[in-house]
């Protein structure tokens, strides 16, 4: 993408270049780390992660950063696998540097210690300026001031690795409950020596951190530091709160050592405020970033779910922020800023914060990557589509994410598609759950695969029921009609109840009432033994009819929602949620051994009811695959929208 130096006409303020300290960038658009786990076990930059960040400077994004770096052998653990703390990182990061420097970007890492985060099945303690437990109720212990003095050694160090290996900035984590935003914690840090106590003590060590770093890069390198607005601890009377915040940032704005301040919100007791669902107000913090640039006195950039480049251009002309730092929508769209600047804006893939792929794996221990970009993280095994030398005749059986992905790449590879839908609308099961309170932000990745086949000039049927023994004309046919309710889910705890729990043939789905093709009313129980979007859609779909005077939810999880909303970060909203719907009653750790007319009859002996209707949430199941198609997402087995993505990216590239 060209620097010209003018503003884009569409986007004035955000396409326009600033000065951050020594660097210059072409723009206000950047991409914030995001620890995506894609380290495979390799000490430094591997090359899966070389390939993931190079993607996006290709892109057009003006700063990238990698992602958080650990700087000390305490903070080993979990996916970061860039170890700041030895010389072996250079090689790897000059080579990527090298590669972002020659796609026209320039490159940041964070400096990182993860403070009483990481798990001592790391093989050693955590460390902390207190020994306050972290979320797995693991104890570290307490930092002495030697050590202090050493950590602050440690820093500098790695900063001097990162400037000999080409970077362009580094930046200080200061955010949530790490090792440094502990020490700046009235709440955290506890600590009577020079290092605790009052905010002079407790902004002690960052800035001597800040300080060595600076003397380790020099003047010729830019230096930030990322702070949280707020840890956001529940319930505390004393917290790092916006006043704490901006105080310590200006503290250190006094010092002339740093060129920016980088602002998200959150801790480890709110993770939903560090990457906030779906549901969540968006920009999250525009109020709060304006507040810092007005007081700090530096530039401020800005993250926190925004999404278009209608939304940037805004906050900067707003005075909100002088750059917008992006992290999941990078992940969803590599070219966003080069579609921005383009006027392509409407082929940006739209990030939908639903936290699956990029959050949830990671923190399962997989590598991370994104529903709606399956090639986000495998950019060398699923390169960009190119032309194939012999087109062909493409049949894509089903309308859902796996068919309109498939549909979409195979135009891409340059074969003429048609996509067959039984029903009125594309979307599948996915349009289901967007049409459902609180999942709006789904509509538009909707839309977006809609718009891409226009596009691309995919030729869609709808209304158009393809049967296994008529297949349409074609060289290859793409079978992805996705997966029917059923009962697979209760045969999770118990196997042998072949035709489901007895009593319940024939009773609706809940898939079914929120595809409209039934309904029920009265008080109404909810059998629910799969967990996750579907039931939680269900009731609230539910408790805005009117028809609808009780509901009961029978789950067999000990949390509601806990399996399948925890990674996610909806469980704390949701929960909230349902506490205010007041017909809504919830039993958990409940098992349904049978139902007979109303009474649904439960394990211990007790029962529930009667009602007026029960629905029944458990799960979906596969129907049979015609011979010699290719079969794609929920068909070949229920697995979600990931799975469905990539399968069809999979099968799109082979044909």
């Amino acid at each position: 993408m060209a620097d010209t130096g003018k503003p884009h006409h569409q986007f004035p303020n955000l396409f326009r270049p600033i000065r951050l300290g020594p660097i210059t960038l072409r723009h206000r658009a950047i991409m914030s780390a995001h620890g995506m786990g894609l380290g495979e076990g390799q000490q430094g930059v591997s090359d899966t992660l070389h390939d993931y960040v190079v993607a996006r400077a290709h892109g057009g994004a003006a700063l990238l950063g990698t992602e958080s770096a650990p700087v000390h052998p305490t903070s080993v653990g979990g996916a970061l696998r860039i170890f700041l703390f030895t010389d072996d990182v250079i090689p790897s990061l000059a080579k990527l540097a090298d590669a972002v420097h020659k796609a026209g970007s320039k490159l940041a890492i964070t400096l990182w210690h993860g403070g009483h985060v990481p798990s001592f099945l790391a093989g050693h303690a955590s460390v902390a300026p207190t020994p306050i437990p972290n979320m797995n109720r693991e104890v570290p212990r307490a930092l002495t001031r030697s050590e202090i003095h050493d950590m602050v050694k440690a820093y500098g160090a790695a900063a001097r690795r990162c400037r000999q290996a080409g970077l362009d900035a580094v930046e200080v984590q200061t955010a949530t409950s790490y090792l440094l935003g502990s020490f700046l914690s009235p709440a955290m840090n506890h600590r009577t020596d020079e290092y605790g106590g009052s905010r002079e003590n407790r902004h002690r060590i960052v800035k001597d951190v800040v300080a060595a770093v600076r003397d380790a890069v020099g003047d010729n390198m830019a230096v930030g530091v990322r702070t949280s607005t707020s840890h956001h601890i529940p319930h505390a009377p004393v917290d790092y709160d916006l006043d704490e915040s901006i105080a310590a940032m200006k503290v250190l704005a006094d010092t002339r050592l740093i060129d920016w301040v980088s602002i998200i919100a959150g801790s480890r007791w709110a993770p939903d405020e560090t990457i906030p669902p779906m549901d969540r107000a968006r920009p999250q913090l525009r109020d709060e970033a304006r507040r810092f640039r007005q007081e700090v006195g530096l530039p401020i950039i800005m993250a926190g779910r925004i999404r278009s480049p209608a939304e940037a251009e805004q906050l900067i002309a707003d005075g909100c922020a002088d750059v917008v730092a992006m992290a999941r929508t990078w992940i969803a769209e590599p070219e966003w800023a080069a579609k921005a600047e383009s006027g392509r804006v409407e082929e940006i893939r739209p990030c939908m914060s639903c936290n699956q792929a990029c959050a949830a794996y990671v923190y399962a221990g997989a590598p991370g990557s994104c529903v709606l970009n399956p090639t986000s993280g495998r950019e060398a095994e699923l390169p960009p589509p190119r032309p194939s030398a012999r087109p062909k005749r493409v049949a894509v059986i089903g309308g859902g994410p796996g068919g309109m992905e498939a549909a979409r790449v195979a135009a891409m590879e340059g074969h003429q598609v048609t996509l067959f839908e039984a029903g009125p609308h594309l979307g599948g099961a996915m349009r289901l759950a967007a049409n459902a309170p609180h999942r709006d932000e789904m509509r538009p990745a909707v839309a977006w695969w809609e718009n891409e086949l226009r596009r691309l000039q995919v030729r869609v049927q709808l209304n158009t029921r393809v049967t296994l023994g008529k297949l349409p004309a074609a060289d290859s046919v793409i079978w992805a009609i996705g997966a029917r309710p059923g009962s697979t889910a209760v045969w999770r705890l118990r196997p042998w109840l072949r035709d489901g729990i007895p009593g319940t043939i024939g009773l609706p789905h809940g898939r079914d009432i929120l595809a409209g093709h039934t309904s029920v009313k009265g008080n109404v129980l909810i059998i629910d033994e799969e967990g996750g979007w579907p039931a939680v859609s269900l009731v609230e779909t539910l408790a805005l009819d009117p028809a609808i005077t009780g509901i009961t939810v029978a789950t067999t999880e000990r949390t509601w929602g806990e399996s399948g909303l925890t990674m996610t970060r909806e469980l704390g909203d949701m929960t909230r949620r349902m506490a205010a719907i007041k017909h809504l009653t919830v039993v958990t750790s409940t098992t349904v051994e049978k139902v007979d007319g109303g009474v649904a009859h439960l394990r211990g002996g007790t029962t529930l009811g009667p009602f007026d209707a029960i629905v029944l949430s458990t799960g979906a199941m596969t129907d049979e695959v015609p011979d010699g198609v290719i079969s794609v997402g929920d068909c070949v087995a229920p697995r979600g929208i990931w799975a469905a993505t990539l399968d069809a990216a999979k099968a799109a590239r082979a044909l």
